[in-house]
């Protein structure tokens, strides 16, 4: 019988190192193909802000928080995976689901991590739009908003099978015209 408790422990100890829940059986209201909606969210000062995918670009939408252990592992490998990215064809956005912006801003730059950072501290965005399960919850959405992919949990994003992954969703190069 120890035995097996220990092996539940285990297991969810495993769990948890990969992502943070409150509500595992819940289902994502948002899902591949369907389109994301403007969301409307706050800026670190608090302003509001209306984030939707910028044209011609991929949108990497990355729910966390500074509370999630799973989150905060994961900062660095998506900064990694932004550097290895072209600019012109993805972007990166942060929602961080806490409740205090300075929180937030102290550890994104405590880390030297240089993302476009949005708030949904009540959380409305990420509970009644997005469905969001489990922290951190990541979102490819194309340029004409439709979702792409959704990855629940970290991840190791600059590992060479994520990036050739996630290559293959950026949309074409646009050459200038002559």
């Amino acid at each position: 019988m120890r035995a097996i408790l220990f092996l539940c422990g285990l297991c969810a100890s495993l769990f948890l190192l990969t992502a943070c829940t409150d509500e595992p059986e819940a289902t994502p209201r948002l899902q591949v193909g369907d389109r994301l909606p403007p969301l409307i969210v706050q800026d670190l000062k608090g302003r509001p802000q209306t984030l939707r995918p910028s044209p011609g670009r991929l949108l990497i939408l990355n729910v966390w928080a500074t509370w999630c252990a799973p989150c905060r592992h994961e900062l660095p490998s998506l900064q990694r995976l932004m550097a290895a990215l072209d600019p012109r064809r993805a972007e990166l956005v942060l929602l961080s689901l806490d409740d205090d912006a300075l929180i937030v801003r102290e550890y994104l730059i405590e880390r030297g991590l240089h993302f476009t950072s949005l708030m949904d501290p009540q959380p409305s965005v990420a509970d009644e739009v997005l469905g969001v399960r489990l922290f951190p919850t990541t979102y490819f959405v194309q340029a004409d908003g439709r979702i792409a992919a959704v990855i629940e949990g970290a991840r190791d994003w600059d590992a060479p099978a994520q990036l050739a992954e996630i290559r293959t969703l950026l949309p074409p190069t646009v050459e200038a015209a002559p």
